[in-house]
């Protein structure tokens, strides 16, 4: 039968699509949403953007400002220079049309802003031979522009971010002045900022009006920031809220910086909104002009990490205080639009404005995991090096990592949640990073590394497991069940390497071989054979190492689960194969070595019975895609067969095959169904199958260490 390896790999690919965890596929691409993040978060806070006139005249654009936000910001065309760029000339063309926009659509406008020391006609507060006005016409004008402006749009703005970056970046020294020594400021001192507010709610007195800023979060400024609203409170001027920018980077504000900004300010203030948020792909922060804009080199997948990891935090931050924080805005619909320059990735959707990782983070959150009871009931993994504390982990399956990096900027581990893409560690005050994962962890075994600056390096607190086609560092998170494959106090069997010739590569070739406790003592006995083969990225040691093949066959032996067999583990040439390449994975290189050249050696040095009734083949993932291939193929060499999470047999591919017994299984988080229906029509066709679904595993270690231990006893049992 001429086997459709198309066909065959296209239902490896559909059971790999419903896993959490490829770890042999690599990482989730990112999905077009459905719905948007204001429906995610209707029971937080708004989620606004700042638009400009091309973002609300394009169809595609519009679209994705519809799905997505419940608020908008004129980005610049509501600002005092462009809307009275001369005094008592207004250009409002620009600022009606978002307006307009958001009147069509049922969409709430946030006002921004009413005075700044940037962006202002300079008519507002010197004369024409460039002198700073007298206090009383400047005051003049800036009541004349505010109530201007808030009068033609107080039936669609419903905020206004009144004041914007008032205060001084740093303070000179204790006691200088905390504001910014503008034009507006050296007129009016910090009445200015009184009297704006004033204007505002003169001019509209129902809609929330903010002061605005940027570093919101250093400590410092903050501090600036509430000691100015409070003086202006505490005085009876009408500040309703604190408009934090949010113009962060990728590698600060911290965490903890942002909370203790929001918990300062919401004693003072019962409105908090982020206003401009965009976290940028480089050390720059704030809303200064200084910034790297020209810069062209790609985002890499360490930096979006880092990114999702930052706009995590914050949002975990803000669910936090949603009893004060009202709404969340954007700056900009997409990087093409940044006034960061799009090579510093700031937004949610890139330049195409596709949803970027960042956006899966932000919206597919998990609430449960905002304040987890996490038990610090912390053990060395069971992979560790000798003396070596960590990584840890925990009786509920969390993962906990502490690396010693004095000089580094970030640090990742690459185990983490959905798309998040690893677990961002944090620079402690004893100068070690250190990081928990978000959630728990699957049960069982998993491959991970090191992302430092860059560069990718093993954990050396743990060994090193041959996974992506390199050595891995590797964590064992303690399973409910994990005594069948567990150390033990019994007879063991032996796992050797051995090496044999392959004429068709012309090398010698490496095995490992698992012969059982009584192989060595009982010199007649002869025994059956499973050939177990690893999955794409893998080598001969993996079986033995993190599948614990051994350990495994020997418990099943000492509780009488089993009668003994022997295990051969070979490299399956799976890494050789390039994805996508012409004619597809056919397995038929690997057929020569494991047939033609393996098996006659394995039966010629060591004691085996050497016909298919005793031969079994079987393999996880691209293994399994081999195993398929070869058993349909010399069918005349193996009379047991197993797929784990490796595709499915039909009826009609089996039919006059004599297959003496046919193992299929999968984890929970796989496709499950597909393996139980699969073993429901082969049962069907009269063939001896069982069909098995490992609970609460995806594509990883536990799964099939649960596949050797569930099929091992229908191996072998002749009819």
């Amino acid at each position: 039968m001429k086997i459709n390896i198309k066909l065959f790999f296209c239902a490896l690919l559909l059971l790999l699509c419903a896993t959490s965890a490829q770890a042999q596929f690599g990482r989730r691409i990112p999905t077009t949403p459905t719905n948007g993040m204001k429906d995610t978060y209707k029971d937080y806070f708004s989620i606004g953007v700042a638009v400009n006139n091309r973002n609300v005249q394009d169809s595609a654009q519009i679209a994705l400002i519809k799905r997505e936000f419940n608020s908008i910001t004129a980005e610049n065309a509501m600002k005092p220079q462009p809307t009275e760029p001369v005094k008592g000339e207004y250009n409002w063309e620009d600022a009606d049309r978002i307006a307009n926009f958001c009147r069509e659509n049922g969409i709430k406008l946030r006002g921004h802003c009413l005075v700044w020391h940037s962006q202002i006609g300079s008519w507002m507060y010197q004369d024409k031979n460039g002198k700073l006005l007298p206090k009383e016409e400047f005051y003049a004008n800036m009541k004349s522009h505010i109530n201007a402006i808030v009068s033609r749009y107080k039936d669609i703005v419903y905020c206004w971010d009144v004041v914007n970056e008032a205060i001084a970046d740093e303070q000179a020294y204790p006691g200088a002045s905390p504001y910014r020594n503008s034009p507006l400021f050296q007129i009016a001192g910090d009445e200015f900022i009184a009297k704006a507010f004033e204007y505002a709610r003169e001019a509209d007195p129902n809609a929330l009006l903010f002061y605005n800023d940027y570093n919101d979060a250093d400590p410092g400024k903050s501090e600036r920031i509430y000691n100015m609203v409070k003086k202006m409170k505490d005085a009876g001027v009408p500040i309703d809220g604190i408009g934090m920018q949010g113009h962060y980077n990728i590698y600060s504000p911290s965490e903890q910086q942002i909370d203790a900004a929001i918990s300062k300010y919401k004693t003072i203030v019962n409105h908090i909104h982020i206003t401009e948020l965009d976290i940028r792909v480089n050390e720059d922060m704030g809303g200064s002009l200084r910034f790297n804009r020209g810069s062209t080199t790609p985002v890499s997948s360490w930096e979006e990490t880092l990114q999702a990891d930052q706009y995590a935090s914050l949002f975990k931050v803000l669910r936090k205080h949603a009893d004060v924080v009202d709404c969340v805005t954007f700056w900009n619909v997409g990087d093409r639009d940044s006034w960061l320059g799009a090579a510093n990735s700031p937004l949610l959707f890139d330049t195409n404005y596709q949803p970027k990782t960042a956006y899966e983070v932000v919206k597919n959150f998990d609430a449960s995991l905002d304040c987890p009871e996490i038990k610090e009931d912390f053990v060395p993994s069971y992979f560790n090096q000798p003396g070596q504390d960590y990584p840890m982990v925990n009786s509920q399956g969390y993962a906990r990592f502490r690396i010693d990096a004095p000089k580094a900027k970030s640090v990742i581990v690459s185990l983490g949640l959905g798309a998040q893409g690893g677990t961002v560690l944090h620079k402690g005050e004893d100068g070690y990073w250190w990081g928990t994962t978000a959630g728990p962890m699957d049960e069982g075994f998993h491959y991970y590394h090191l992302t430092i600056d860059g560069g990718v390096f093993n954990d050396p607190g743990t060994g090193n497991y041959f996974g992506s086609c390199r050595w891995e560092s590797g964590i064992e998170i303690p399973a409910h069940d994990q005594d069948f494959y567990a150390d033990k106090n019994i007879p063991h069997g032996k796992v050797e390497r051995i090496l044999f010739w392959s004429k068709s590569g012309n090398c010698l070739r490496p095995a490992f071989v698992y012969t059982p406790p009584t192989y060595d003592a009982t010199k007649k006995q002869k025994y059956p054979v499973l050939y177990l083969q690893h999955g794409w990225g893998e080598n001969e040691t993996s079986w033995p190492v993190q599948g614990r093949a051994g350990i495994i066959m020997d418990n099943m032996i000492a509780e009488g689960r089993i009668e003994p067999f022997i295990v051969v583990m070979t490299y399956g040439l799976t890494n050789d194969f390039v994805f996508g390449s012409i004619g597809g994975y056919d397995a038929l290189d690997f057929e020569t070595v494991l047939v033609d050249e393996l098996v006659p050696y394995v039966d010629s040095h060591f004691r085996t019975k050497a016909d298919r009734g005793n031969r079994a083949m079987a393999g996880l993932s691209m293994g399994g895609m081999a195993t398929h291939a070869i058993t349909l193929r010399r069918s005349d060499i193996f009379g047991y067969w197993g797929l784990l999470s490796g595709g499915t047999y039909s009826p009609l591919e089996v039919a006059g095959k004599d297959v003496k017994g046919i193992f299929i299984g999968c984890g929970s988080k796989e496709n499950g169904p597909m393996i139980l229906k699969a073993g429901e029509d082969l049962k069907t066709a009269g063939v001896n199958v069982k069909a098995y679904v490992s609970e609460g595993t995806a594509h990883e270690f536990l799964t099939w260490r649960r596949c050797l231990y569930e099929m091992a006893p229908m191996l072998f049992k002749q009819k």
